[in-house]
């Protein structure tokens, strides 16, 4: 039985589709479901970024606003749903909310990326090696 699923998300519509089979996970066992977008402070915003209205000019501000917004799109499919911003790259970011909660699993997207890590994304290839749980990858591209 699972208790604690981890999700990783950003602004991409892979993310998105991600988080939603996250949350019909949660939702079909009764599990929490942490939203988690991770804050690469290696990265800085400028003024000619795109960012959504609501999003904040900082990497952590811009995380944590990303996380609260697909959280509550998901509180329709699951009842009980955490957001939060976490340091790190975001396989790092995963990896460490998953050791941190006691994650029976972590959900991840795919994307189309080039060499070993296109079979199933990079990200998720970071996940799959140094996960504490099981992984569960979304097709989504």
């Amino acid at each position: 039985m699972l208790k604690n699923i981890v999700v990783g998300v950003d602004d991409s519509e892979s993310a998105l589709k991600a988080a939603q089979r996250a949350a019909e996970l949660a939702a079909s066992t009764g599990a929490v479901l942490h939203v988690v977008s991770a804050v690469d402070n290696r990265r800085t915003i400028s003024e000619s970024d795109n960012l959504p209205e609501g999003v904040g000019t900082t990497p952590g501000e811009q995380a944590e606003a990303i996380a609260g917004r697909v959280a509550s799109t998901l509180s329709d499919i699951t009842t009980e749903v955490h957001s939060s911003p976490h340091p790190g790259r975001p396989g790092e970011a995963l990896v460490a909310v998953a050791n941190e909660v006691g994650a029976d699993l972590i959900v991840v997207g795919n994307r189309r990326v080039q060499g070993i890590a296109r079979v199933l994304g990079s990200i998720a290839t970071d996940v799959a090696q140094h996960a504490p749980c099981d992984v569960y990858i979304v097709k989504t591209v």
